[in-house]
């Protein structure tokens, strides 16, 4: 078979050197001693000192870990993106671009029909524990993520079950990934951390590791730059987490991490967040600080706010298992009655763009679908709907909105503008309903909600991501929105198996179309991605991948 080599070399430099008298050499070092130090006292002649680097930096959050940093479990924004500081995959993104780069393997190889994928690995790597790192750990991972497939999880819920069909050691330093179909972003599902190697003497292949107030035991990963230190957890909610360097980490000779220690705290509201950077009881505040507050730090000299490319979406989701959203014509009423510019203007202050899909602006094959079919407000088309599926002013529609705290921004402003939206009709009545994160993907998955408020960020950087996991065939996934159609089955299944650009425009517009007129969900808008920090913090990369590398930031004492 014909294999397509797609390698990195590093480039070196060799210097060669001529004979020269003992003489000659004593008089060119005198020479330039002299000069370097007179290049470095005109340098520095007036100049005050450089500031030394802080050995230790805090971040606050809003955020915490829904369930564990188990690769195989964690499918929440904080937890995905502890494992992506203290652990690390085949291959990853360079910072500050979506370019895939070698990591723990130096190179790869892909057949034609792009369905076997051979990796050479690095070799000398350790976990954090000095467990030797090679292809039969590789193998022993991703066997492990078969054998738990857990339903809600990112392993299932992207499809890797569906697209690997084995893992093979080659040799030592060598694996082997034979897949079902030829899915054309699988070196972007590599850089995921479902496939992020584990430690095999932490992780069984049975079970997931779960928080247990000991580090031995309670952390898979560790071939990160930062190695997991300290973690203390009460009743669901995170307190303070410590990262600490990794003396075994691979690629600790280029000058990662920058910091040594990392310290998170945990804080209830964006309220006692803003407080705590205001009076710098932390360096950085990182989800999820309100929008007016983000805003009145733009103009204070005293802070830093960084923003980047954002693949954030937030959205609506129905549960069709609950009457009345099995019925089609409610769930289109409540799509085409949503002001989405009263969201993004009233609630984030102009920080967030309405969306009218759920492909985010700017990835490929986005259409503004649920606009084709609802426009922008259309409460005339809505009231319509709503009197065709039997509601009037004496029998209106009436349901709970129930909405996440201290994991997403500002969503008590986000369901308040929906609440209103929807009973601008005169047909509807809501009730809200607020629900700390820690308890709401249990009570999505118990089927305790009818209509409910999510987001997601990118697991990778593909229009699949953004369709797959949110529609899978049983209607079920971790949404529980039970929504089930064969044809929209069929074309996310189209999806995965095309390559060329022209029928995957026309394989996703149909996903995109379908998705605005069934309903089952419906995008509100897309944010970016912000953190405030003080002046004496550098290095914080915010990407179209929405990874938050701690191990890139530093700060001055």
């Amino acid at each position: 078979m014909k294999l397509i080599q797609i390698k990195v070399m590093k480039s070196g430099l060799r210097l060669k050197r001529k004979a020269v008298s003992g003489a000659v050499v004593a008089v060119v070092v005198v020479i330039i001693v002299i000069a370097a130090a007179a290049a470095i006292y005109f340098a520095t002649a007036g100049q005050k000192p450089t500031a030394a680097t802080k050995d230790t930096i805090v971040v606050g959050t809003t955020d915490s870990v829904q369930t564990t940093i188990d690769p195989a479990d964690a499918y929440d924004y904080f937890g995905i993106n502890i494992i992506q500081n203290i652990g690390d995959g085949l291959v990853d993104y360079a910072p500050g671009t979506t370019n895939i780069v070698p990591a723990l393997a130096t190179s790869w190889t892909v057949s034609p029909d792009q369905k076997v994928w051979n990796f050479t690995l690095r070799q000398g790597v350790k976990f954090a524990d000095g467990t030797p790192f090679n292809a039969s750990v590789v193998k022993y991972s991703i066997d492990r993520e078969f054998a738990i497939d857990e339903p809600e999880g990112p392993f299932a819920g992207v499809g890797y079950d569906t697209i690997i069909n084995s893992t093979t050691v080659l040799g030592p330093y060598q694996v082997q990934f034979k897949l079902n179909i030829p899915f054309s972003a699988f070196l972007a599902l590599v850089a995921f951390t479902p496939m992020y190697p584990v430690d095999p003497k932490v992780a069984p292949m049975h079970s997931i590791v779960n928080y247990t107030g000991n580090i031995a035991t309670e952390n898979p990963n560790g071939l990160g730059p930062y190695m997991l230190a300290a973690w203390v957890r009460t009743a669901g909610k995170d307190i303070v987490m410590n990262l600490t360097a990794n003396p075994n980490y691979w690629n600790a000779s280029s000058g990662y991490p920058k910091t040594k220690n990392i310290v998170i705290k945990f804080y209830t509201d964006s309220t006692s967040l803003n407080l705590a950077l205001q009076s710098e009881q932390v360096d950085i505040a990182y989800r999820q600080l309100a929008a007016s507050d983000i805003t009145s730090y733009k103009s204070n000299p005293s802070f830093k706010v960084w923003t980047g490319p954002g693949q954030f979406i937030q959205y609506v989701v129905f549960n069709e298992k609950t009457p009345p959203f099995n019925n089609v014509l409610v769930r289109q009423a409540l799509a085409a009655a949503i002001n989405r510019t009263a969201i993004t203007q009233g609630v984030f202050y102009g920080q967030a763009v309405p969306l009218f899909s759920m492909i985010p602006i700017g990835m490929s094959y986005h259409i503004d679908s649920f606009k084709t079919v609802y426009g922008d407000t259309n409460l005339s088309y809505a009231i319509k709907l709503l009197q065709q599926a039997g509601y009037s002013s004496s029998n209106p529609l009436k349901f709970t909105l129930t909405y996440p705290t201290g994991h997403y921004a500002s969503t008590d402003g986000i369901a308040a503008q929906l609440q209103a939206a929807w009973q601008k009709t005169g047909l509807v009545q809501v009730s809200l309903q607020a629900e700390p994160w820690s308890n709401y993907k249990q009570s999505t998955s118990a089927d305790q909600l009818q209509v409910y408020i999510y987001g997601w960020y990118p697991d990778f950087i593909d229009p699949y991501d953004y369709s797959a996991p949110f529609l899978p065939a049983d209607g079920i996934g971790f949404l529980h929105s039970h929504y089930v159609n064969p044809n929209m089955t069929s074309l996310i299944e189209q999806a995965a198996q095309t390559s060329n650009p022209t029928q995957l425009q026309q394989i996703y517009s149909q996903i995109q179309m379908l998705t605005a007129q069934d309903a089952p969900l419906v995008p509100l808008f897309q944010g970016t991605t912000i953190a405030v920090s003080t002046t004496h913090v550098t290095g914080i990369i915010l990407d179209a991948t929405t990874i938050f590398r701690y191990y890139t930031i530093s700060a001055t004492t």
